[in-house]
């Protein structure tokens, strides 16, 4: 039985919140019962509303009934928990109407909670988006919301009234058409409307935008006026002229999106309903070539005026929706495209990467005749590194080397790449500039201070020592592969830089003799002597010190 229930459960939950559920589950339950009662007097109040829109011939059809529409919107916005409004305003009307209340006034209350539950709890069991800018969303609200629980409704009531000995088959076949098509055709109109009203500041935002929009609905209400419901001098036409609307429905769906085809329906098909009620408009024949009784002239204009408005959501809420989606994919593909071209700038140079992706071209190299290259190594990072557990090893690296990489941004210069605890950064690539072996220096001793403090500060269970080797020169760069490819240097300048580094010592900073004849004027050197440089033999070399003047260059 548990296990029942447990299956039970799962299968009636919803997947998305009723809009305002936030709200209405705060509501103490003397809010609670308040809102229910205000809601059931709102529901007899509009049905007074409605019978007092005054109709041309009594006998005649409504052509919506906004009632359901009403009902329907309570739950889906406040929660299904707020049925008992449906009930209640029911039982209201059947009273005021004079209906036997604990017969027909129970039974058309029942009817009517069982629609709005119906077509409330499947559009939140489907995850149905108010916001109407998906093709999905504009099926699940016309299959689920205004088809099938008019067509229980109306099937429904239509039973009841079988117990009536006085109507025919034929009146039971009207009766039902129109209790269908006016639930339909509410739910269709006023849905739009009330769902997609909050998205309206967003699409008009500035001023100019207002009085666009303003100057439409204006444009296409006066249209719609003469079409549906014209003046007596403007009767006579014989052309369709029901489908001039269109082109404003669809430049308002283009334009504004779900909240302009909500609008171009609103106004539309409350023009189209209202000549249908005077017994204006397009959709009546002319009596005079179509034989047959007032009733059934009337059944087939409300048939032609419910395919019309049928059409007409499709097509608005259609279009609107595929436009939506449209835009969404053309945003979430720029994001993409933002984010790919921010991580191959992470990757490589910007003026690479730019080649890359606007020259799109196949072999990039470069030769710069002078830069400067700075190697800097972690000492006995290695040894380290296979005593600590790799998460340990992995946030101590990530530490120091953004430490450095900001440090590069400052000085402006280029990291090209880290091998394993190594780190490589040049001077004067891409962009020419005098001060590039000054610009290194300055790096390489704030990296020293970075360790220093790093040391000093940090949470790590070791103490290290960096030691950094610097040469100036010419070199060979560009992109090599097409699978995790990489920006490189290459040449005798990249290898003695990184000899500088190997065979220098902790906590020191090695340069060669071009480096020191660029840094001589700006930053203390120290003689070191001449050391065996594998390939190059003897070189002369000095320890960078600091800023200031030279101590010694003999």
């Amino acid at each position: 039985m548990a296990n029942i229930k447990l299956r039970l459960r799962k299968a009636l939950r919803v997947k998305s919140r009723p809009l305002l559920s936030g709200w209405s589950r705060r509501l103490p339950i003397g809010g609670y019962i308040a809102v229910v009662i205000s809601f059931a007097l709102g529901y007899r109040l509009l049905v007074w509303l409605v019978f007092q829109f005054p109709l041309v011939d009594s006998s005649r059809p409504l052509p919506l009934w906004p009632p359901a529409a009403y009902s329907q919107l309570i739950l889906l916005l406040l929660g299904l928990r707020f049925w008992p409004a449906i009930f209640l305003g029911s039982l209201l009307n059947a009273a005021y109407s004079g209906q036997p209340l604990w017969m027909d006034g129970a039974i058309a209350a029942v009817n009517n909670t069982i629609q709005a539950l119906l077509g409330a709890w499947i559009l939140l069991r489907l995850g149905f988006s108010a916001r109407l800018d998906h093709l999905r969303d504009v099926g699940l609200l016309i299959l689920f919301g205004a088809l099938l629980p008019a067509t229980v409704s109306a099937t429904f009531g239509v039973l009841n009234c079988c117990f009536n000995p006085e109507l025919g088959l034929e009146e039971l076949r009207r009766t039902w058409f129109f209790w269908w098509i006016g639930n339909v055709s509410s739910v269709l109109i006023l849905f739009p409307a009330v769902l997609l009203l909050p998205e309206w500041p967003r699409q008009i935002r500035s001023t100019s935008l207002r009085l666009i929009a303003l100057a439409w609905m204006v444009s296409l209400g006066l249209l719609s006026w003469l079409v549906f419901s014209p003046p007596i001098g403007f009767r006579a036409s014989t052309f369709p002229l029901e489908y001039l609307p269109f082109p404003f429905a669809v430049w308002g769906a283009l334009r504004f999106g779900p909240s302009g085809a909500a609008a171009a329906i609103l106004i539309t098909a409350g023009f189209a309903c209202l000549g249908f009620s005077q017994g204006n408009g397009p959709f009546f024949p002319n009596p005079t070539l179509l034989s047959g009784t007032p009733e059934s002239q009337a059944s087939l204009a409300l048939m032609a005026l419910s395919v019309y408005i049928s059409v007409f959501v499709t097509t608005a809420l259609s279009l609107a929706a595929s436009m939506a989606e449209h835009n969404q994919a053309r945003t979430d593909l720029l994001a993409e495209k933002d984010k790919s071209e921010r991580l191959l700038l992470n990757i490589l140079p910007q003026p690479i990467a730019v080649r890359l992706l606007e020259h799109q071209e196949q072999t990039i190299a470069d030769q710069f005749a002078e830069v400067t290259v700075l190697f800097a190594d972690i000492v006995g990072f290695t040894r380290l590194s296979s005593d600590l557990p790799p998460q340990v090893v992995v946030n101590m690296l990530n530490d120091i080397f953004s430490t450095f990489d900001r440090l590069a941004d400052r000085h402006g210069l280029e990291k090209i790449k880290t091998i394993g605890d190594s780190y490589l950064v040049v001077g004067g690539l891409h962009t020419h500039r005098d001060d590039h072996a000054a610009a290194i220096a300055a790096m390489a001793l704030d990296m020293q201070a970075a360790v220093e403090q790093f040391n000093q500060h940090g949470n790590h269970p070791q103490t290290f020592r960096i030691r950094i080797g610097i040469n100036t020169g010419p070199v060979v760069a560009g992109v090599i592969g097409t699978k995790k490819f990489i920006y490189d240097l290459w040449g005798d300048t990249v290898n003695i830089a990184s000899r500088m580094e190997s065979m220098g010592i902790a906590g020191e900073i090695q340069v060669t003799q071009a480096t020191g004849n660029l840094l001589k004027d700006l930053y203390q050197l120290e003689y070191r002597g001449e050391i065996k440089v594998k390939g190059k033999g003897l070189m002369g070399t000095y320890w960078l010190r600091d800023r200031h003047s030279m101590l010694n260059m003999s």
